[in-house]
């Protein structure tokens, strides 16, 4: 039998091709550090797109969370407004030629024509006198909207009036401005033989406009406007 020997030329072939089929193993430093640098680089982009979505997200919810104690505000001095001036016994003044009152007072009104304060009266399904005040109260330096209910209110009642009812809340919203523009039109249409004075009738609309800023973001702030006609028409004589 023919042994083999470690000094045959073959064996130490195998033997060298052996040891160089054996791949390195681990990372060298360099490499860690860039495989680190991206994986920090990904993770703040990262980082930075989901704060700015929920920041987005945020100042969404504070902006629907304003409109929307505006929005109550205005429809509920809308509401009123096309109420203002029915008469449940207006009938009789139409026949008879009276004057009749389109229900909506302005209060105090400045170079514009704006008033911050308006009152409106008119009667309910059962014939009572009705009567309602919205003005723009200033209290421990919030502004707010508020309502006046009684009877023998006015535009000129006291803002420290403690019948006064804030209609929007003070704790969420600013209201800095609440305005009030009278838009009124009158057509000639018969004179009064008795009087010699002529008779018209007026369509009134009321223009109402709020601006407020979110009490917890002074940076979120709107404005809203809303134009209301007045659907009883009135006779002046």
């Amino acid at each position: 039998m023919h042994a083999i020997r470690p000094q045959d030329g073959w064996l130490r072939n195998v033997h060298l091709d052996v040891s160089k089929s054996v791949p390195p193993r681990g990372f060298t430093l360099v490499e860690l550090m860039i495989a680190m640098t991206i994986m920090l680089i990904v993770s703040m982009v990262t980082i930075e797109i989901s704060a700015n979505v929920f920041r987005t997200n945020t100042e969404s919810i504070h902006m629907i969370q304003l409109s929307q104690e505006m929005r109550s505000a205005i429809q509920l001095i809308s509401r009123d407004i096309r109420r203002a001036g029915y008469n449940d016994d207006a009938l009789s003044s139409y026949l008879s030629t009276q004057a009749i009152s389109s229900g909506v007072t302005m209060g105090d009104r400045d170079a514009n024509n704006i008033a911050n304060c308006l009152q409106v009266q008119y009667d309910d399904l059962d014939g009572n006198p009705k009567n309602a005040v919205y003005r723009l109260r200033v209290v421990s330096g919030v502004g707010r909207i508020s309502a006046h209910f009684n009877a023998s209110a006015t535009c000129s009642t006291a803002i420290t009036d403690n019948a006064w009812i804030d209609i929007s809340d003070p704790l969420l919203s600013h209201i800095s401005a609440l305005e009030f523009v009278l838009d009124n039109h009158l057509i000639d249409i018969a004179k009064n033989m008795t009087t010699g004075n002529t008779v018209q009738v007026g369509v009134e609309k009321i223009n109402i406009m709020i601006s407020a800023t979110l009490r917890s973001n002074t940076t979120v702030n709107r404005s809203i406007t809303n134009e209301v006609q007045i659907r009883n028409q009135y006779l002046r004589v």
